[in-house]
């Protein structure tokens, strides 16, 4: 089991861009309420494996049937279960939209550092070629879309100051594909797109605004987070 220290230390190095983006908020005591929820009643389970056999199945030509087989052997049975309803939908979009990733961004990664240690990996799932540009993916198969309109600018403001400003990114766009169930389904899913240049832009000073209240944030979160911990006897 983790230390208090460790799960910490884990919100400086967030798994992902997205799970960075949904602890946000204007205010900061919501911020640190977020953060405080979050590693407190950490979620057992994400779908990373999932993202892996959907970036293999774009950039490495991996069949679909071998995609199946992957996540049949995922062992989390919560997991694996998402991990079908996701490609269920997913592979075909793709195969439908001829999306053909390029193997040597196949574990493209930027770290992008905000302050106070705290460093972001704005990590596609996989980076292909769309309408004769270089464009980015992120796959977020979470099933319902958490982001309010503040949390897309936020997004599509740090995935502009990261990749779009590298070169041969520079007239590209980048896109999000969320894959939400339906509403009141219970397995069912579907695609839904989000092109980041078709969102409102976040000015420089705004988004060092949100740096800074989300370092606050969790400053103001850690001392919860422990006093949580030790009651229950996980320091």
């Amino acid at each position: 089991m983790k230390t208090a220290e460790q799960r910490i230390a884990e919100i400086r190095r967030p798994p992902s861009l997205a799970n960075w983006v949904r602890l946000n908020d204007r205010r900061r005591d919501t911020t640190a309420r977020r953060i405080t929820r979050f590693v407190v009643g950490k979620p057992k389970h994400a779908l990373a494996q999932v993202y892996r056999l959907v970036a293999d199945y774009v950039t490495l030509n991996m069949p679909a049937e071998n995609v199946g087989r992957g996540i049949a052997r995922i062992i989390n049975p919560l997991v694996r279960k998402l991990g079908f309803e996701i490609v269920s939908v997913l592979l075909p979009w793709l195969d439908k939209e001829e999306f053909k990733g390029i193997e040597v961004f196949h574990n493209f990664n930027v770290p992008y550092p905000i302050g106070r240690g705290i460093v972001i990996p704005v990590k596609p799932t996989f980076v292909c070629v769309y309408e004769g540009k270089l464009t980015p993916v992120f796959i977020i198969g979470w099933s319902r879309i958490p982001f309010v309109d503040f949390h897309k600018k936020l997004f599509a403001a740090v995935v502009k100051r990261t990749i779009l400003s590298m070169e041969g990114f520079e007239a590209s766009d980048a896109l999000v594909l969320f894959v939400p169930r339906i509403k009141w389904a219970k397995t069912e899913r579907y695609v839904h797109p989000m092109w980041i240049n078709t969102l409102p832009e976040m000015s420089d000073e705004e988004l060092r605004e949100q740096f800074d209240r989300f370092g606050n944030a969790l400053d103001d979160a850690v001392p919860v987070i422990l006093e949580e911990l030790a009651k229950r006897g996980e320091q």
